[in-house]
């Protein structure tokens, strides 16, 4: 097995993603297991939806859904739905952060992990397009636990 990380800009959208995909595929003799980061700007948006929940009371995630329905629809994927479910539940994340007007360490933490999320099931979907055995897990679905330290662990 070998472990594969991609960051942000190896993944920030469907032209990297292939390219990605390429790279990968060298290397399927060995079982690889990826972990990606969140597409491009994705953490930036949003934080920057975060922050906009929190001190304007704004549901706002525009950016974070253009960047990955673009992606989606580039590479031809049948994932709108699964896509859809993540992004529906981050607006539920942003509604409730705008009711309380509290944005706590380990509430941003869960925030950012939908990059992550999304980029991983959008990754997955387009390996198996392609004929690549592929499944996305989320950390915690792997047995991956945060300590109390959010933000900084």
């Amino acid at each position: 097995m070998i472990v594969m990380k991609f960051g942000g800009s190896s993944v920030a959208d469907a032209t990297r993603l292939k390219h990605v995909a390429e790279i990968v595929k060298t290397q399927l003799d060995k079982k690889p297991a990826l972990v990606l980061s969140a597409m491009g700007d994705s953490t930036d948006h949003l934080l920057e939806a975060g922050r906009l929940a929190l001190n304007e009371g704004k549901v706002e995630i525009a950016g974070v859904e253009k960047l990955h329905l673009a992606t989606v629809k580039n590479l031809k994927l049948p994932i709108q739905g699964e896509i859809g479910s993540l992004l529906d539940e981050l607006k539920h994340l942003l509604s409730g952060i705008s009711l309380i007007r509290e944005l706590s360490p380990r509430t941003k933490d869960y925030l950012v992990s939908f990059g992550e999320r999304l980029s991983v099931r959008i990754a997955a979907a387009y390996f198996k397009s392609i004929g690549m055995n592929a499944a996305a897990y989320d950390a915690w679905d792997l047995g991956f636990l945060s300590n109390s330290d959010y933000v900084n662990g």
